[in-house]
């Protein structure tokens, strides 16, 4: 924590990054201590070459009035360089306008890349805000990556309203209060490439169905369901957005994290969808434990896991997968039957020697003798560490790799 003349003076010295999260105290008598006003700390701000990242919370956590705050913020835009800028709000009165604020920030941010927004608490309507920062999105087009999280119901469709013009190519959504309509739209913005979307069993609907049609093509995408739902529903998402990947022939990498889990169906329906797509190079799903006050854990509903099945069809998949370079699911039952366990042991040595490059080495017929030499040292090494893996599973794999390749072991 700093006194304002202490965080005047830093600025002053030339940082790269500011964060903004503590009280700056303007409201105390002036001392010694405190020789710098609120105005000074703007000038300061403006007059600034060096910062390129500024993080800023809302104007409850920096202890300054609604108006400070939309004056600050509008400040930070006219720092020269700026690059990141992260702005935090909560509600306030009828009069707090931070949208409005936060669009002058961008309107005077000519080098801004990265715009990440956290609102939390119960939105005002705030249309024209809305209006202005869309427009500012659409004449900044330096800006790469966006970032809106919403607690709250929002009342001026950002999501909607950014996909009809922005030039973005990442974008992040936290909200359980999309409609269908933000997300069809969102996912037909023409340069959008990279997405994270935390939402509805909808959403996640809207955007298989987009994949499936070829109306979304998009090279990143992870895919979070925190809050609770009809697991039924949930796994009838998931099964869509698998399904749509025999349809996908752009996706590089997908995360899906589900609080509700994967079934064995799922695990059989994904085998089938690697073994048609021919992109998609990473993939990662994996389980929202709940918390303890959470309706599932309530409920004793643990998350659902793989089975035989799915492991079994799984390891097939990846034994003629050439393309797949990383692929992370989540584990099985601790008391699960011997035929599961026997299956999910041989899914691993696969998922491993997937991991550790066998892709790369079998794609071409240049592979030096040394490349496979130092992927088998890569992959000892990281089986190794591994403390619940035992000797025979770290056999298993270096047998594995050695019989695609035997010449490996003459001298």
């Amino acid at each position: 924590m700093m006194t304002p003349q202490e965080l005047r003076d830093h600025i002053q010295s030339g940082p790269e990054k500011l964060t903004l999260t503590f009280p700056l105290h303007f409201r105390r008598p002036r001392t010694f201590s405190n020789l710098c006003n609120f105005d000074n700390l703007l000038q300061a701000l403006q007059s600034n070459q060096t910062i390129r990242e500024v993080v800023c919370y809302s104007h409850v956590a920096l202890s300054i009035t609604e108006s400070a705050w939309c004056r600050l913020v509008r400040a930070l835009g006219s720092i020269s360089g700026l690059k990141k800028l992260l702005v935090a709000w909560q509600n306030g009165s009828q009069a707090f306008h931070p949208l409005q604020a936060v669009a002058r920030a961008v309107d005077n941010a000519s080098s801004l890349r990265r715009l990440s927004i956290l609102a939390s608490g119960i939105e005002q309507s705030d249309p024209s805000g809305g209006l202005l920062l869309v427009q500012s999105l659409r004449q900044r087009g330096t800006l790469e990556y966006l970032c809106w999280s919403a607690e709250m119901q929002t009342t001026t469709r950002i999501p909607q309203l950014i996909a009809t013009g922005a030039c973005l190519r990442k974008v992040a959504i936290v909200n359980q209060n999309l409609t269908r309509d933000d997300v069809r739209c969102l996912s037909r913005s023409p340069n959008l490439n990279h997405l994270y979307l935390e939402g509805t069993v909808d959403s996640w609907l809207v955007i298989a169905d987009e994949i499936r049609n070829g109306r979304f093509r998009p090279e990143t995408m992870a895919l979070i369901r925190t809050t609770a739902s009809s697991a039924l529903e949930t796994d009838d998402a998931i099964q869509a957005i698998i399904g749509a990947l025999e349809c996908d022939s752009s996706l590089r990498n997908l995360g899906i994290c589900s609080i509700t889990g994967f079934t064995d169906e799922m695990g059989v329906a994904l085998a089938k969808a690697l073994t048609v797509n021919t992109t998609l190079e990473k993939i990662y799903l994996k389980n929202k434990y709940p918390t303890l006050n959470h309706p599932l854990h309530q409920q004793s509903q643990p998350p659902k896991v793989l089975g035989a099945k799915a492991c079994k069809a799984l390891a097939a998949m990846l034994k003629t997968k050439k393309i797949l370079f990383r692929l992370e699911l989540p584990g099985i039952k601790s008391d699960a039957d011997s035929e599961t366990m026997l299956q999910h042991f041989l899914m691993c040595i696969e998922i491993y020697l997937t991991n550790a490059g066998r892709g790369s080495l079998v794609m071409s017929n240049q592979t030096t003798r040394e490349e496979w030499i130092n992927v088998l040292q890569d992959l000892d090494v990281t089986v190794s560490k591994e403390q619940n893996k035992r000797s025979s599973f770290q056999l298993s794999c270096l047998y594995s790799m050695l019989q695609l390749n035997p010449g490996i072991c003459q001298v």
